[in-house]
């Protein structure tokens, strides 16, 4: 038998790799959550503004960006959402290409998205951008505190980024 001795350095090594590692799945679950709370059909606003901290934020930025769309606080995040559900009756959210880096009990995570949607009833559309977002665990779960969305284009399915590289859709 073989004995291999193990010192309090290694183990709190390897625990802080643990805590990193578990920190990481939390947060990209916490993304994958999100975009299922986005694509929602009933109680959109409230499954979204759950997944947020008491002041957080929801912010649309770039060149794509709508300064107006922004809202702070989960009342307004309900607010924000609850209006999406008649916007865009139906949509399905990918989140992909997580980077996450941690610092206690605060992160900031980028990762890309791309979303097939319905605007106003009939119109299909595609979407693509990425999200740059921090994030703080709060009693032991994490939750965004800031999320950035930066549009990369609004598209008629149809029609295609390069044609038409953006579409309003207030």
């Amino acid at each position: 038998m073989c004995e291999t001795a193990v010192d309090d350095g290694t183990v709190t090594r390897l625990l802080a790799r643990l805590e990193a590692l578990e920190s990481r799945e939390a947060i990209h679950g916490l993304m994958v959550s999100y975009m299922a709370a986005t694509d929602a059909k009933e109680d959109k606003g409230e499954k979204v503004a759950r997944l947020f901290t008491e002041d957080g934020r929801w912010q649309s930025v770039g060149p794509h960006g709508n300064p107006g769309w922004a809202a702070v606080g989960r009342d307004a995040l309900v607010k924000k959402f609850d209006r999406n559900v008649a916007r865009m009756p139906f949509s399905a959210h990918f989140v992909t290409n997580p980077a996450i880096d941690l610092d206690g009990d605060t992160a900031r995570g980028r990762f890309m998205y791309f979303q097939a949607c319905t605007y106003r009833g009939d119109q299909p559309l595609w979407i693509a951008g990425s999200y740059d977002n921090d994030f703080r665990r709060v009693s032991g779960q994490w939750l965004i505190s800031h999320m950035r969305v930066h549009n990369f284009f609004t598209t008629p399915f149809d029609k295609g980024w390069v044609a038409v590289p953006h579409m309003q859709t207030p």
